[in-house]
Formats: structure tokens, C-alpha cells, sequence
């Protein structure tokens, strides 16, 4: 239980001295056999730039064992996520743990552990696994076994265009949290398909950055960044096909 809570006190705590984006928070589950599962409230498999997750933590919107129309259900809900994600593993939930605000509209038949200002660290540094080995473990290793002289093989050949994309960063970004602003069901699919604008535009700057970049180092963290965002373009455009969210129906668990 304390390593579940110090986890779920670290992923809420401010990343390279940054506040979070509007509704961006982290719930984290622990099991009854103990294993640490966490969902937070923004895309699917999103982890934000910096972040780390140990080894041993399931991110429920990142487990490929589960459709993406199903995880597309919970979008925006990370309470919902971990009882998802446990529902689908047949596993028993011992505790949610986040804030009381985070948890507020949460009606989990498992108790809450409720995290106080005091129990967020002053930074949320953490080591452990890539957002790339996170989201899509496979791809990671294979990353890992490619030589430097190889990384751009793993690209598609560069435009024809020389000129760079122009960076719509953060443009692209006002949407996801705009979708964030008001607690509504239907909120799901307006947040899905912005947050695919957003992640099709950072797999086309990541990309550019691979091209350009001055050093192998440089070239290997754009790479690896082009292909997270790319498995992130793919998830969301399959959970946008599969499942149409949020029109009318009432989303499972919530009241």
C-alpha cells in the first residue's frame, strides 16, 4: 500500500517545475494481490513529456490486451479506467488513490485512500520505463537494438517540402483542454478527436526534429518521440472508429 500511495503522490506532483494542464490528474489502483495500476485523464496511453513509470505499473489506457473502443469508454475518466482495466483482468480492487477532488465523482465499491496537499511532493521525478516502452514495449526494444547509423531507416523518407513544419503545438493543445473544462459524459469524443489532431501534429514535428537533429543523441530521442506519438495517432484513430462515446448514453460506473 505505501508504494502504491507513493506512486500515486509522485504522478500528481509538478513535472520539471511545470503546473498541470487543466483536468490533468493521475488515479492509481492497487489490487488485492497487490499489483499497481494507474489511468490518468487525458487521451489514451498518454504520458507526459518527463514521466516515467516503473516496471512493475499497468497503465490501464495503454494495455493492449483490452479493445481501444473499450478503452475509449473511459476516456477522461481515470477512476473508471482502473476499474476497467481490473474488470477486463479479473482482478480484485483493494483501494483507488488520488485527491478527494480527484475522486469526487468517482462511486468505486472499493475504498479510497484520499492523498492530502502534503503528501505531493515537491517534484515528480521518478525512474523507470519510457512513455515509448510504456505504450508500446515492443517497438521500444527494437529502438534500443538499432544502431545509430540505422535510427533514420526507421522513418518514412522526409518530405519533399524542405521547409518545417510550422510548430501548432500549442494551438492544437487549446482543445484537449477545453474538453477538459466541463464534467459531461459527452465531453469523450470532442476530447478524443482533438487529442488525435494533437498527437498526428507532434508525430509530424517529432519526425522533422530526426531529420534535423545535430547528434545521434538528439536523433535517437526524436525518433523514439516519432514513434510514440506515432502508436499514439494509431490508438486514438482505432478508438474513434471502433466506439462513437458520449452521445446520450450513460458511461459505465459513473453516476
Amino acid at each position: 500500500m505505501q508504494s502504491a500511495r507513493r506512486l500515486a503522490a509522485a504522478l500528481n506532483a509538478p513535472v520539471d517545475d511545470e503546473e498541470p494542464d487543466l483536468g490533468f490528474f493521475w488515479v492509481t489502483g492497487l489490487t488485492t494481490d497487490g499489483a499497481i495500476v494507474v489511468a490518468n485523464s487525458y487521451g489514451l496511453a498518454y504520458i507526459p513529456d518527463g514521466v516515467q513509470l516503473p516496471e512493475q505499473v499497468h497503465m490501464a489506457t495503454a494495455d493492449k490486451a483490452i479493445s481501444a473502443g473499450e478503452r475509449a469508454s473511459w476516456v477522461t475518466y481515470p477512476a473508471l479506467a482502473v476499474q476497467g482495466w481490473a474488470v477486463h483482468h479479473n482482478v480484485k480492487l483493494r483501494a483507488l488513490i488520488a485527491t478527494a477532488e480527484q475522486l469526487a465523482d468517482s462511486n468505486p465499491d472499493v475504498a479510497k485512500i484520499l492523498l492530502q496537499v502534503d503528501d505531493i511532493p515537491d517534484s515528480g521525478e521518478m525512474v523507470g520505463r519510457s512513455r515509448l516502452a510504456v505504450a508500446d514495449p515492443a517497438t521500444a526494444e527494437r529502438l534500443a537494438q538499432t544502431p545509430d547509423v540505422h535510427l533514420l531507416a526507421v522513418l518514412p523518407p522526409p518530405p519533399a517540402d524542405a521547409a518545417p513544419p510550422a510548430d501548432q503545438r500549442f494551438r492544437l493543445w487549446l482543445p484537449v483542454m477545453k474538453t477538459m473544462a466541463y464534467d459531461d459524459p459527452r465531453r469523450q469524443t470532442p476530447h478524443l478527436q482533438a487529442f488525435h489532431a494533437y498527437v498526428a501534429h507532434a508525430q509530424e514535428l517529432a519526425g522533422n526534429d530526426a531529420y534535423t537533429a545535430a547528434d545521434p543523441a538528439a536523433q535517437r530521442r526524436a525518433v523514439d518521440g516519432w514513434l510514440y506519438w506515432k502508436h499514439l495517432a494509431g490508438l486514438h484513430q482505432a478508438a474513434l472508429a471502433e466506439v462513437s462515446v458520449g452521445k446520450g448514453a450513460p458511461i459505465r460506473g459513473m453516476t
